[in-house]
């Protein structure tokens, strides 16, 4: 087996277009969230630089806004990993993404049902095919160690990660970049979500606050986040700097519903306890939660309950930033994954961000505002778990390290 770590993360999130935009806003303890007049709900959408515009108006019509924002996470991370002119012939790709591009699938359904068959665009299934982000990717860097799109609702960033450190650490493939990406706020997703009941209503921010009381839905965003992953050995050879390890990673199912986890939290505590011992840890080793937490009533009671039975009188530090930038559907797993590095490593433990009040915090360290790992976890080694849940009954969990 192979040690498998990370050496390059890029990222576009509500804070902006780059990992330092998301990794400034967390630890200055800011909100990405706005409302937007025309959407009528509060969303965490990207500000500033209209990504598209890198691209001349024949590709913007030939790829899915997902696919631009895939390749510019993608730039970003093997820069910083300096892995751009690395031979990326054993490389595999597993970048995934929950929604399809629902406005475009409408704009060519009303084309197709008004008789105007001729004037759908030849690029509609290209833009449509979740694999496709991850295609775009392999093709530029020429990464010939297969192209994967995992793809499993709110758990798929974690899922993509997961199974490519599976891949390294086994020997199936010597690197990958992996992640996802989520670009869904359209009226079309909006409405579905809010039929549903499970989005917040109102015109504030702080309506995305997790774990609180007044919890009432999540807050819909957009982005990417995705991370340079290799052996460890290779790292070493060719001088990288290695941001963290990846240690343990396990996954379940609640088979209870499609959209309520099981509320005897047996799918958390499942999927926790698979990291942790893939991992050959032991729970008192973990010295904080990243918790998927959606701000939903039954979602954020039963993670708390789940994390509870895994840690048992440990009072363990716990928090989502889906306070801070809303809730990333397919890519929220993979873009706070980035965000529990970097408090590893700037030593800033991000806050529950709106959480007043809670009934759920019996027995954990629901965090209020931001802290020092130091402070609260002393001198423990520095190692997180970070969790992601998915309509489905789909769940991961990931074990990161500083290293």
């Amino acid at each position: 087996m192979h040690r498998v770590v990370i050496t390059g993360m890029g990222a576009i999130s509500p804070f902006g277009v780059t990992v330092n935009a998301l990794r400034n806003g967390l630890n200055e303890g800011r909100s990405g969230l706005k409302y937007d007049e025309i959407l009528k709900f509060v969303v965490g959408a990207v500000p500033g630089e209209r990504v598209e515009d890198r691209w001349s108006t024949g590709q913007q019509r030939e790829m899915s806004k997902a696919s631009m924002f895939v390749l510019a996470a993608s730039e970003e991370a093997l820069k910083q990993a300096k892995a751009e002119d690395v031979d990326h012939n054993e490389t595999l790709v597993n970048i995934g993404t929950c929604m399809s591009d629902l406005e475009h699938i409408g704009e060519t359904a009303q084309k197709v049902s008004e008789g105007q068959s001729r004037r759908v665009s030849p690029y509609f299934v290209p833009r449509i095919l979740n694999n496709l982000p991850a295609g775009y990717v392999a093709m530029k860097y020429k990464m010939r160690g297969g192209v994967e799109s995992t793809s499993t609702a709110c758990a798929t960033g974690l899922h993509c990660i997961g199974n490519s450190f599976r891949s390294i650490r086994y020997g199936d493939s010597r690197r990958a970049l992996a992640g996802a990406v989520e670009c869904a706020l359209n009226p079309i997703a909006l409405a579905g979500f809010d039929r549903m009941r499970a989005l917040a209503r109102g015109d504030q921010p702080n309506i995305s606050r997790p774990f609180d009381k007044k919890r009432a839905g999540f807050v819909m965003s957009e982005g990417v986040g995705l991370v340079f992953m290799e052996r460890l050995e290779d790292a070493q050879a060719r001088g990288a700097q290695i941001l963290a390890e990846v240690v343990g990673y396990g996954i379940s199912s609640d088979c209870y519903h499609i959209s309520t986890p099981d509320p005897s939290a047996i799918g958390a505590v499942l999927s926790m306890n698979r990291a942790i011992g893939n991992a050959h840890l032991e729970p008192k080793d973990i010295g904080y939660v990243n918790a998927h937490a959606t701000s939903t009533p039954n979602g954020d009671s039963v993670e708390a309950e789940a994390v509870r039975q895994v840690f048992p009188e440990q009072n363990i530090a716990v928090s989502s930033v889906k306070g801070h930038i809303g809730h990333l559907l397919g890519a929220a797993g993979s873009v706070e994954a980035i965000a529990t590095i970097f408090a590893m490593n700037d030593d800033v433990l991000p806050a529950n961000r709106n959480l007043e009040e809670t009934d759920e915090g019996n027995g954990l360290n629901l965090l209020r505002e931001n802290q020092k790992w130091s402070d609260v976890s002393g001198n423990k080694s520095r190692i997180s778990i970070c969790n992601s849940f998915g309509f489905g009954a789909t769940n991961a969990s990931l074990i990161l390290k500083q290293f």
